[in-house]
């Protein structure tokens, strides 16, 4: 199973070169609850893979839009995340964050089943992947302030 590094953004962070950064990531916040989504894997934030001649941004947006059926405002960059797994070695992910969203139309699709806002415990408790989101909340918790 893959293992993730986390490293948090601050003002001396250099961004990678967008060719490097292969997905992105919403932790899309409303107090104590989640815009979460359901696929394959189980429940996961919103987010994906960064298409060919695409920002990291316009993949954000598309990615939300598509799996979550939401739209969003004042994405802020929370985190940077490197894979250890050799197919991922030179690229990285990006977990944004916002407490500015709102719902639109939901459809399910092939990729995702279902959508809802549920408490941050609640979420923490269904993610079944190998990664630790409680720290990660919680700083975009205290971000978001």
């Amino acid at each position: 199973m893959a293992k993730f590094s986390t490293r948090y953004i601050n003002e001396s962070t250099v961004l990678p070169k967008n060719e490097l950064i292969s997905a992105v990531f919403l932790i899309a916040l409303n107090g104590s609850k989640i815009l979460v989504t359901e696929n394959e894997r189980g429940w996961d934030i919103p987010g994906g893979h960064v298409e060919e001649g695409e920002t990291p941004e316009e993949a954000l947006i598309r990615e939300v839009e598509e799996e979550a059926g939401a739209s969003f405002s004042n994405p802020k960059l929370l985190a940077i995340l490197g894979s250890d797994k050799e197919e991922y070695e030179e690229k990285v992910m990006l977990i944004y964050i916002t407490s500015n969203f709102k719902l639109g139309k939901f459809t399910t699709s092939d990729d995702v089943f279902n959508r809802e806002i549920i408490e941050i415990d609640d979420f923490l408790l269904r993610y079944k992947q190998n990664f630790d989101f409680r720290k990660v909340i919680l700083r975009a918790q205290l971000l978001l302030k």
